[in-house]
């Protein structure tokens, strides 16, 4: 090959190299990490995104995926079926007897105050209510929710169990039920009918003969508690046992309701955010366990929820919200937190005996 041939093919050579030395120097941004969370739909949704999950990705400058999940046993399913790898990093919503059932069977991830700081801050009776797997985010109760405009404000759990007693025959077909199955509201509203015939957690005998002479008064039976938002809309449900925390949310929409504690007490209710042993982002999830229980994101969480805090030191609530939620310790002392151990090994058996009933 000659010189000059040479050189001319080096010419586009050299050209293309100087052009790329003078082409400006791009940095490709890294695509933002990514955390998936399974939680609630419905107005729950609507309140944890806009007070925990957009708050949290502008904060650590991550991307969120949101799972919506059905009830929290139906999440735990999903974590046991996939053996504790079942697509997201975080299960926001559990119970204490899934916490349990999770911890037992080593599907949910240990957490102490190293992986989440926050811990330390919390309600003393949380560290009772599940095993060192997760945290207590929040707490709930189940008063009876009725309709104002329908039938007067019912003073024990008779009201909804033995309807008769309100002589209101218009009341037939206006109950609503849950399914135990998939949301822990009818197992407590269970205890409660059977807390009524003298028994309890460990004798659920009497619960079972008011579930069979209820059921011509229940208009519907739902598979979670985000489905009843219709009934209440349209006046369908006149009482119900029920959340709290959605209570309140519906009060304060102006729904034809209001919510009350029976004369023989109610059960609470611890609701858990844990993490999957095989979730791929274990590191992300533990600080968003740890954010949840920050004071200012507890404080927008419940007041837009209306949810009793996880931490008792958080003292600036409004006065109306201090009278319907748990915020000292005094209230927190009267909070029944049923046997979660019982509940877990019993609630199997107690959903079959229900299906039993309600398919005679």
């Amino acid at each position: 090959m000659t010189g000059s041939n040479v050189a001319m093919r080096r010419r586009p050579i050299l050209k293309a190299i100087a052009g790329s030395l003078c082409a400006p120097f791009v940095i490709r941004a890294r695509a933002a990490e990514t955390l998936v969370v399974t939680a609630y739909g419905g107005e729950y949704q609507d309140v944890f995104t806009k007070t925990v999950i957009e708050p949290f990705e502008k904060k650590f400058g991550v991307q969120i995926t949101y799972d919506q999940s059905g009830g929290a046993a139906q999440t735990y399913a999903k974590i046991r079926a996939a053996r504790g790898a079942p697509g997201f990093d975080v299960a926001a919503e559990l119970t204490a007897p899934e916490a349990i059932l999770g911890a037992r069977e080593k599907m949910l991830e240990p957490v102490t105050e190293q992986e989440v700081p926050n811990l330390r801050h919390v309600w003393a009776k949380s560290h009772d209510a599940i095993p060192p797997i997760g945290i207590v985010a929040y707490y709930q109760y189940m008063p009876l929710l009725w309709n104002t405009k329908k039938v007067e404000k019912p003073l024990s759990w008779a009201d909804y169990w033995m309807p008769e007693t309100l002589n209101q025959p218009a009341l037939k077909g206006h109950l609503l039920g849950h399914d135990p199955g998939t949301t822990l509201l009818e197992i407590y509203a269970m205890i409660m009918a059977a807390k009524l015939k003298g028994g309890g957690v460990t004798d659920m005998s009497g619960a079972w003969d008011l579930v069979r002479s209820q059921k011509p008064w229940l208009g519907a039976v739902l598979q979670s508690s985000a489905q009843a938002a219709p009934y209440f809309e349209n006046d369908e449900v006149w009482l119900t046992p029920y959340w709290s925390a959605r209570s309140g949310y519906y009060v304060a929409k102006g729904y034809n309701l209001g919510f009350t504690i029976p004369k023989e007490g109610t059960i609470g209710l611890a609701d858990v955010s844990a993490i999957p042993v095989g979730a791929a982002n274990k590191k992300l999830a533990f600080e968003f366990l740890n954010f949840r229980l920050d004071p200012d994101v507890q404080r927008a969480f419940c007041l837009a929820y209306f949810a009793s805090p996880a931490r008792p030191d958080i003292t600036d609530w409004p006065a109306a919200f201090v009278e319907t939620q748990i915020t000292t310790q005094a209230k927190m002392d009267t909070l029944d937190l049923p046997d979660s151990a019982v509940l877990g090994r019993e609630r199997n058996a107690w959903v079959l005996k229900w299906k039993e009933i309600m398919a005679d």
